[in-house]
């Protein structure tokens, strides 16, 4: 008996070890960082100006029970500012009633100015702060960044939300990149790449995605456009990206369009012997997809299968010269956001990356891309 009474009192002390409520913080006790902007200060001492959006939950519509109010009211957009952002976050719990918790924290803005005099500091605090979800988008906007916040959408009614389904339906589409702050904070600890982010404009109803902002050891230094992104996407990380739509050679108002369904690239380093020595890296994409329009001006075929042999010799032209001009400003910026020397790194260490600075002589290795076309589906074709 005495051997049972000994058996529940340890139970009972272990069991109290396990209640996890002592410290717990009701929902409505939190102010919710959904998003943060950041802009230059604008004062001697004022480094940074942070903008901050937080709902409003009882204005939210479906809240309670009850309906809610415009996009307008149902998010609070607050701005301080700071010598560091901890500083300027601490400037803004000094102005809410309720304490400040960035976990629920989505999108982080920050402004091309900032983005070109370098971001290390600003992802610095983010980094260490634990509650910061690495999942979370950075994104650079032309102009001021709480232009982003302030934007009214009429398709949503808290507006970064928008801004999420936006990058999230691209990314899903193959459109858009999935740039997360855990992206690039392992980009940036790696020597043998350069991190990019999406790059977007806003104006007081919408925000539209403009392309990507590429880096150079944390400074922007360009941006390419979304076609120029899509060629990106094809081949580094094997994404349809957008449709190409090509003017035809030699025929006035004649396009078609092309619809990328599945790409496929390998990269591959070998001797360069068009230069007499080195080595050279090759793309070698190949590209699945259907025709979606057809505009044929005065050009005429004799069998679908000359249609097939021309479109894709046509579509390979452009996709080349496509990704020919992408990687021509990508080494006008020595900014190798192609992962190519992680590639090198991997596989040819002795040969040639433990005696290259990679920093200094991407803007110098050769690198060529080939693409296959392959034509899956043609549509139907009214005859006349």
């Amino acid at each position: 008996m005495d051997r049972r009474w000994s058996y529940l009192c340890l139970l009972l002390l272990c069991l109290s070890f396990l209640a996890g409520c002592w410290d717990r913080r009701e929902l409505e006790e939190r102010a919710s960082v959904l998003a943060i902007a950041i802009d230059a200060g604008g004062e001697d001492e004022e480094r940074y100006r942070v903008t901050v959006q937080i709902p409003i939950p009882i204005k939210i519509a479906g809240s309670s029970g009850q309906g809610g109010g415009g996009n307008s009211n149902a998010v609070k957009v607050m701005s301080v500012t700071g010598r560091t952002i901890t500083d300027a976050t601490n400037n803004l719990q000094l102005r809410l009633n309720q304490r400040l918790f960035l976990g629920h924290t989505r999108v982080v803005a920050i402004s091309e100015e900032i983005a070109r005099e370098g971001i290390a500091d600003i992802l610095d605090g983010f980094r260490r702060e634990a509650l910061i979800r690495r999942l979370l988008w950075p994104i650079i906007v032309r102009g001021k960044a709480s232009s982003l916040l302030e934007i009214k959408p009429e398709l949503a009614q808290i507006p970064v939300v928008f801004i999420m389904d936006l990058v999230e339906n691209g990314r899903k589409m193959g459109t858009i990149p999935d740039k997360t702050l855990g992206d690039y904070l392992n980009e940036t600890s790696n020597k043998s790449m350069q991190p990019f982010l999406n790059y977007v404009e806003a104006t007081k109803r919408e925000v539209k995605w403009i392309g990507t902002a590429i880096f150079h050891d944390h400074k922007m230094v360009g941006s390419l456009t979304p076609i120029e992104t899509w060629s990106l996407l094809q081949l580094r990380d094997q994404k349809r990206g957008g449709d190409v739509i090509m003017p035809l050679a030699g025929e006035e108002d004649a396009y078609v369009t092309l619809r990328p369904r599945f790409v496929d690239t390998n990269l591959t380093i070998r001797p360069n012997i068009s230069k007499g020595g080195g080595l050279e890296a090759v793309f070698a994409c190949e590209v699945q997809g259907d025709i979606m329009e057809y505009v044929p001006g005065h050009m005429r075929f004799a069998s679908p299968e000359e249609f097939i042999r021309v479109m894709q010799k046509e579509l390979k032209q452009e996709l080349e010269k496509r990704a020919k001009h992408m990687v021509t400003k990508l080494k006008k910026h020595n900014s190798d956001i192609l992962k190519l020397g992680l590639h090198l790194r991997s596989y040819h260490f002795r040969d040639y990356w433990s005696h290259h600075d990679w920093n200094k002589a991407f803007k110098d290795f050769p690198i060529r891309v080939e693409y296959t076309i392959k034509l899956r589906r043609l549509g139907m074709e009214m005859q006349q």
